[in-house]
């Protein structure tokens, strides 16, 4: 969900999203606080020293994001959606950092990723980005039970690693095979600390028992497929311009021998199973076979874990990436 291109509108408003070839099953949603948000985001990463110019000013404030936030975490507002809107700040501060000054090099990127996984044990690094991590870690972690610190944490930790992997692609200019790309962009594309914070701004927080039901994991599995077949599509005129090789559109074009089209429609393709494979594992997870031995508490809790963690996921990603001109020319 990170990319450098910037977008040619700062405009915050909601956006009116362009219809979808399939549209998706799930209601467009956003937080009631989405303005308020907006006119406050950029006080957290400036405290950091990590906006140190109008121009890094203007740059932040086209990346839209307590628009993706208002959208993946419609429920909340204040201080909750700020932590939402300065995660998704933070996703796009640190692609930045790679692009500009660490991504190419292994070593430096594995060196990076150490100072800002300091923030997952608590320790504070003398780096900008790693200490507004660590801050964010701290917030969202509040109050949190131990189940969701530990499975956060090891999502994190997950999505900085996988950083090293694209790098070493970037430094030999060898491109990755559509099996390795994947099994690296399902991490480094960053759905799965969206849904934990979802999870604390929804009120939806899982235990360790719940969250391993072999239907979510389906569910969440499918969650980033979508995702990374929608941002890979929308992104890929931006990304073959600037020379990325890592693409899902061009990696089907490498190993499968299609054309351009061909391997955009085999994307989208991959999209709508994932979609359908999603909306059948929610059906079967709320069936009596799957949830018949949980009180009506435990059953009211999944519901809306899928409906206000995973939906909005998905929802929300899709609308930013089809709303937003942050992908094209």
């Amino acid at each position: 969900m990170t990319s450098t291109p910037e977008p040619s509108s700062v405009d915050p408003g909601p956006p009116a999203p362009a219809p979808a070839p399939d549209p998706l099953p799930f209601p467009h949603r956003i937080s009631s606080d989405f303005r308020a948000a907006h006119d406050r985001h950029l006080v957290w990463p400036k405290s950091f020293g990590l906006l140190t110019s109008a121009a890094a000013e203007a740059h932040h404030l086209k990346g839209q994001f307590p628009l993706i936030a208002a959208m993946f975490y419609p429920n909340a507002t204040g201080s909750e959606l700020d932590i939402g809107v300065d995660q998704q700040s933070w996703y796009f501060l640190f692609d930045d950092a790679l692009d500009e000054q660490w991504g190419r090099s292994p070593e430096r990127v594995r060196h990076l990723v150490g100072l800002v996984k300091e923030g997952t044990t608590g320790e504070v690094a003398p780096l900008p980005l790693a200490g507004a991590f660590a801050d964010m870690r701290r917030r969202s972690c509040r109050d949190m039970p131990e189940d969701w610190i530990r499975r956060s944490a090891a999502h994190w930790a997950s999505y900085l690693d996988h950083h090293v992997h694209e790098a070493r692609s970037r430094q030999t200019g060898t491109p990755l095979s559509l099996s390795a790309y994947l099994r690296i962009r399902r991490h480094t594309i960053g759905v799965a600390p969206v849904i934990d914070l979802a999870e604390r701004l929804s009120s939806c927080v899982l235990p360790d028992h719940l969250y391993a039901l072999p239907h979510l994991s389906v569910m969440r599995e499918m969650t980033k497929t979508f995702i990374i077949c929608d941002n890979d599509i929308v992104s890929l005129g931006k990304d073959a311009a600037l020379g990325e090789q890592n693409n899902l559109v061009l990696c089907l074009e490498r190993d499968h021998g299609l054309s351009r089209p061909e391997a955009i429609d085999r994307a989208l393709r991959r999209q709508a199973d994932a979609l359908e494979l999603f909306t059948g594992a929610h059906r079967a997870l709320l069936g009596d076979t799957a949830t018949g031995h949980l009180d009506p508490a435990g059953r009211d809790l999944l519901r809306r874990y899928c409906t206000d963690a995973l939906q909005t996921t998905i929802r929300g990603a899709h609308d930013w990436h089809h709303a937003s001109t942050r992908y094209r020319g």
